[in-house]
Order: structure tokens, then sequence, then C-alpha cells
């Protein structure tokens, strides 16, 4: 055995431990300093604020001297900043801890996807590169899933869309919920490269037909993805329409397995 196998076993190794063991510890201990910054800036902020009106009682006049203006304004400054750090620390804790709920349970798909797209801007070209057009239905009949089955295969079209834009002059993105009685619809447009054809196909294959070898390498993942949407009863369509690839997901209210 040589060094390069040594190494990529160990890595394997460590790869195994990251979800269940490495990853739930590592935003632990990020959390607690991060509960205290939060913590402690506000009670700054509010202590400075107290403290510069006694002392502009006291001497009038002091709050011009001392510049207390532009003290409060880094104060608050790093008040916002500490908040805007906690809501993308939770984004990323959501979502890694939704990877690990693999049991079956209710979800609110619109919620899901809110969090999925909040995720997802973590990939800098999908965040910065796409204008989204994003349109959820926050009202939506629960579905009954594994969380981690709908997260894993949303965060796939969403890469996918994001993969697929990157040689388009025009990058346009939309997501959209929808429900009646029985059925949970989500609607995904992007003006990237054709979805092909045997892809599209492929999409409305019973489950038991699904094979991923017929599918281009670049499409693997998200024929992985129909398989997990079409387990819970989804049904697939693909179309090219206008110069945008358009993804419909319907899905059984309260579909169980």
């Amino acid at each position: 055995m040589d060094k390069t196998a040594v190494y990529e076993e160990l890595e394997k190794g460590f790869v195994s431990t990251f979800m269940e063991e490495l990853l739930p510890g590592v935003l632990h201990n990020f959390a607690n300093p991060l509960n205290g910054i939060m913590g402690r800036s506000k009670l700054l902020q509010r202590r400075l604020e107290e403290a510069i009106k006694k002392m502009e009682a006291r001497l009038p006049g002091f709050a011009q001297d001392f510049g207390s203006e532009k003290i409060m304004k880094d104060v608050n400054i790093i008040s916002e900043e500490s908040d805007r750090f906690f809501m993308l620390f939770g984004d990323l804790s959501r979502k890694f801890m939704s990877l690990t709920r693999r049991e079956p349970e209710k979800i609110n798909l619109s919620q899901l996807i809110e969090a999925e797209m909040r995720f997802a801007d973590f990939y800098l070209d999908f965040k910065h590169d796409l204008q989204k057009d994003i349109r959820l239905d926050m009202e939506l009949p629960d579905i009954i899933g594994s969380t981690a089955d709908y997260s894993l295969a949303i965060t796939t079209f969403l890469i996918s869309a994001k993969e697929r834009t990157k040689n388009s002059l025009r990058k346009e993105f939309s997501i959209t919920t929808d429900h009646d009685a029985e059925m949970i619809s989500v609607t995904i447009k992007d003006s990237g490269e054709e979805v092909s054809q045997a892809c599209q196909q492929l999409a409305g294959a019973a489950m038991k037909d699904l094979d991923l070898n017929l599918l281009p390498q670049r499409e693997r993942l998200m024929g992985g993805a129909f398989f997990l949407f079409k387990y819970y009863g989804a049904r697939v369509e693909i179309g090219y329409e206008k110069g945008d690839n358009k993804i419909i997901l319907y899905l059984p209210i309260l579909a169980d397995r």
C-alpha cells in the first residue's frame, strides 16, 4: 500500500464521521462564543446609550465633544453585523441538521425551500449571478417524508440550475409553490442550457424504470433527486419553453410510505 492509498483510506474514515459526529460538535462550539458576542454587543449598545445620556444631562455638550454619535454608530453596526452573522450561522446549522433527520415527519415544503434558498446563497455564484424570483405559498398543507431526502433533492435542483446558467447571457431563476385540495406543486425555472432529452424523458418514467446510466454525467445527480421525489409519490415534469427550463413537481399531500 502506497502513501496515496493510505491517505485516501484515512480521508474516508474522517469523512465518515463528519456529518453524524464532528459537525454537530463544530456547530455547538461555534454557537457558544457567538451567543456571547451577540449578548455582549446588545449589552454594550444599551449601556453606552445610557451612559451618554447621563453624561449629557450633567455636562451639556458632552455628547458632541466626546464624538458619541460616531461611537454609537460603530456600536450599532457591530450589533447589526453580529445579528447578521447569527442568521448566517443559523442557515448553515439548519441545513446540516436537516441532513440528519432521516425518519418520516411532517414537512411544510415552502418553509424547507425557503431555508434551502438561504443556504444556497453560500454558493457565491448562486447568490450574486442569478436574478431570482421566489414566490412561496407559506400556507402549504404538510407532506410526510424524510427531511434529509427532501433537503438533499431540493439542493440538487438548485445547484443544477446554477450550473446550467453559467454560460448563459441571461441568468434568471424562479421557484414557486402552490397547492389544491390534493396536490402540492413546485415549479422551478431557469434560463440555462436546455436539460437533455434523456433527462426530460426520464423525469416521466416510473421509479422502477429510473436508470441513471441513461443520463449524461452532469445530470446524474438530478436523476437521483427524481428518484427521491418519486419515492414519496411525486410526479415530475420537465420542459423547455421560451428559452427556459421548467421543472414541475406534483406531490401528494400527506403522502406516506
